[in-house]
């Protein structure tokens, strides 16, 4: 009897042991980066591919880079545009204080009328790093073109249509 109440009170025990451990540090240096396409896509506003043209001021006050965009991934940017380094942080960093003039792929949100580098683990980064993975991106850019007049996303292809024999398509939300 005494071996089970001992055996009883151990068991119980084990669980609040374990629950008492501090939680682990998430990956990268305990900030929260996006860990995929998707995350990317819900947590920044414009994803494009452009040339960096140069990057305005010098030392600290550098950090605005203008960028001709070549190809939207998610957003409607074109022509040339300024996009300014977010505050550094121990979970985000100047991306353009020393980038060189070539293809980039761009990640920035809008903040005030401004387009800022995400505050989070920058992916801005040369398109030599992102050749192999931007394949989600750019279905996700198909998915959301703008219907020839309308400015809404494109309607599906009659292809991409799953209908049965005697079938109706659904309607309304």
């Amino acid at each position: 009897m005494l071996h089970r109440v001992t055996l009883a009170v151990a068991l119980l025990a084990i669980p609040a042991v374990a629950s008492a451990a501090p939680p682990a540090d998430p990956p990268n240096g305990g900030c929260l980066c996006p860990s995929g396409p998707t995350e990317l896509l819900e947590q920044t506003d414009h994803i494009f591919v452009g040339d960096l043209i140069e990057v305005k001021g010098s030392g600290e006050d550098a950090g605005i880079a203008v960028i001709r965009v070549r190809e939207n991934l998610k957003g409607a940017l074109s022509g040339v545009v300024e996009v300014r380094d977010v505050l550094v942080t121990r979970c985000s960093w100047s991306v353009f204080e020393m980038a060189s003039p070539g293809r980039y792929v761009v990640f920035a949100n809008l903040d005030e009328g401004d387009l800022v580098t995400p505050a989070f683990c920058p992916q801005t980064q040369p398109i030599r790093g992102w050749k192999d993975r931007l394949a989600p991106f750019r279905a996700y850019a198909r998915a959301h073109q703008p219907g020839p007049a309308t400015g809404k996303p494109a309607p599906a292809p009659a292809s991409a249509a799953t209908a049965t024999t005697g079938s109706r398509p659904k309607t309304g939300s």
